[in-house]
């Protein structure tokens, strides 16, 4: 139950944030040692709450102390508690982000070299930014500067994770994962511009206060903060899914998303990121994926906004649910990376007081994974206190930088209002956008609009051999090349006719893992641009034919040189298997200009 007091003139300190504690300070003895009738109340009523407390089992993970259920007022006094959130809520969303993005880190690192350093999946030197600073901050270079910039990315977030300095942490996280992204702009995809753009808002809010190394999550008072940055980070969720939303109403060339045809579930169960569910399960049943289309429209219209403004805490616990499951249920039907996690946690730091408060969530922290996870986050941050200092107590900021904090807050929250309008195409930028781009929090979020992609689309790499036989290398590439060796000496290296068809169970298939995927995409669409999809395809042609020197050492035994090499995007016509042949660029000739 949460209740709420009278605001006292002393501050308290939350994170160097000052703020009005919301609660009745106990009276003080009189002068003759007795005691008021009131703090005598005061004093029953506690010891009745506290009863309640051990009756309900509401005690913290350790059992030490009891719950608080009282709820404090904390952040800018404009707002007094209005578009508030609990920090227990931004806390969680805090360590589940760091979790992810180190999870993503661990998978950009089966294809390390290829994301992250020049001459192999981009030229030396290319870069599509053309300002000074982005170019320094996304430079490439060798593998040894690379892997000093991911240790240290790792040592971020896992202090991001456990809630070590947070202020400073926040900072550095969104700025090496914006590196990250910067680095090869075509391996990544929607889940990383919300991870970023969350990681930007994040910086404004004291994210540190609960679910960190040195502070519980249960035997502490809960406290609500309210601050132009609170209401930027509601906005942000209606920006996300009503912007997408109105490009694909907007548009004269809309049609899988009107509510007649509502075939964009059909269309994205057949596309090349398709699961083998979605595309055998539910892509068998059209009149399920209209249905499942008008259920994503309106739900991601109306509760977007419902989820950012409801005054209603069960409410707001059903949409936050409602919005796991529905990007749950993305996962299942389209291998799309981190982006459906991503996207379900964005929200996370709206989840109601409510949820905190139960007996459920206090359960959970005292079962052993709880305390299994509460002991690892201890003893990582108390390595990092070992290795980096223990954090300052009682330090409390200037006016000057809180007021430099609310009025970046308010001009971001107006800039970005502008910005989106712009994307949309109901403004014109006052900027062109300049001062997104150069923080990279574009504020674009196209998201399969105005349509969903009605073809698929896959390359194979036809490569001719010494031997006067052809191979396909995308297919080397997808079983390893090891395997593909051992499998060839057996046939005397005359490897099986390159096949043409569709791959099975999905197109998706053919590529090593999601990045490699969504690179070869911008290959396979050079009409988008094509001095750039020329550029990277012959680039891509030569990091094939270099792999195919290290991998199997021609001129070794039996195995042969690779002379030639052509590419070939396929695709096939609105979800039907009719493969529309295409040729892009000249013939590379291997081993030479390499």
């Amino acid at each position: 139950m949460v209740s709420h007091g009278k605001t006292l003139a002393r501050p308290f300190r939350l994170e160097g944030r000052p703020f009005d504690r919301m609660e009745e300070a106990p009276d003080t003895p009189l002068m003759d040692g007795t005691t008021s009738m009131r703090h005598r109340k005061h004093g029953q009523d506690a010891t009745k709450r506290n009863e309640e407390d051990e009756k309900e089992g509401s005690v913290d993970v350790e059992g030490r102390e009891k719950v608080s259920r009282t709820v404090h007022v904390a952040g800018d006094p404009w707002f007094r508690g209005w578009c508030g959130l609990d920090l227990r809520s931004v806390a969680f969303l805090r360590a589940l982000l760091a979790f992810l993005l180190l999870v993503d880190l661990g998978m950009r690192a089966r294809n390390f070299k290829e994301i992250n350093c020049d001459d192999y999946l981009a030229p030396t030197g290319y870069s599509p930014h053309g300002w000074i600073v982005h170019r320094v901050l996304f430079y490439r270079g060798g593998v040894l500067l690379q892997s000093a910039i991911a240790a240290f990315q790792t040592i971020v977030l896992l202090a991001f994770l456990v809630g070590y300095r947070t202020n400073v942490t926040s900072v550095l996280a969104w700025l090496l994962t914006t590196m990250m992204h910067g680095r090869n702009e075509w391996v990544n995809n929607a889940g990383d511009k919300i991870a970023i753009t969350f990681l930007f808002w994040l910086m404004f809010l004291p994210c540190g206060e609960y679910f960190a190394y040195n502070k519980g999550a249960l035997n502490r008072p809960a406290v609500k903060y309210a601050s132009f940055a609170t209401l930027c980070y509601r906005m942000q969720i209606v920006y996300l899914y009503l912007s997408p939303m109105y490009l694909r109403w907007s548009s004269p060339m809309a049609d899988t998303w009107t509510w007649a045809k509502a075939n964009a579930v059909y269309y994205t169960v057949h596309y090349t990121t398709a699961t083998p569910f979605g595309m055998n399960v539910v892509g068998q049943y059209p009149g399920l994926c209209k249905v499942l289309t008008r259920f994503a429209i309106m739900f991601e219209t109306v509760g977007a906004v419902l989820l950012a403004f409801c005054p209603s805490q069960l409410l707001q616990l059903i949409l936050v649910i409602g919005f796991v499951k529905l990007h749950m249920g993305i996962a299942l039907v389209a291998e799309l990376g981190i982006f459906p996690f991503i996207s379900s946690i964005s929200a996370f730091g709206l989840i109601p007081s409510l949820t905190w408060d139960s007996k459920m969530f206090a359960r959970a922290l005292q079962s052993q994974p709880g305390k299994f996870l509460a002991k690892m986050g201890s003893s990582t941050g108390n390595v990092f206190e070992a290795c980096f200092g223990k954090p300052a107590s009682g330090h409390r900021r200037s006016k000057l930088s809180a007021l430099l904090e609310r009025w970046l807050a308010v001009f971001f929250m107006v800039y970005f209002f502008i910005l989106v309008l712009g994307n949309v195409g109901l403004l014109k930028h006052p900027d062109e956008g300049n001062i997104a781009e150069a923080l990279r929090v574009t504020q674009r979020w196209p998201m399969y609009s105005p349509n969903a992609p009605s073809s698929s689309a896959w390359v194979i790499v036809e490569g001719k051999l010494q031997n006067k036989t052809y191979i396909d290398l995308m297919e080397v590439w997808r079983h390893g090349w090891e395997s593909s060796q051992r499998d060839w000496v057996h046939s005397n290296w005359r490897p099986a006719t390159i096949n043409l068809d569709r791959p099975m169970p999905t197109p998706h298939a053919i590529f090593p893992n999601v990045r490699m995927s969504k690179f070869m995409t911008h290959n396979m669409h050079p009409e988008e641009d094509p001095k750039r999809g020329r550029l990277l395809t012959r680039q891509f042609v030569r990091y094939m034919c270099r792999q195919w020197d290290e991998k199997m050492k021609p001129g070794t035994g039996d195995v042969p040189r690779l002379l030639t090499t052509l590419t070939h995007p396929l695709r096939t016509g609105e979800c039907m298997y009719e493969s529309i042949f295409k040729a892009l660029g000249p013939v590379t000739q291997c081993g030479l200009d390499q």
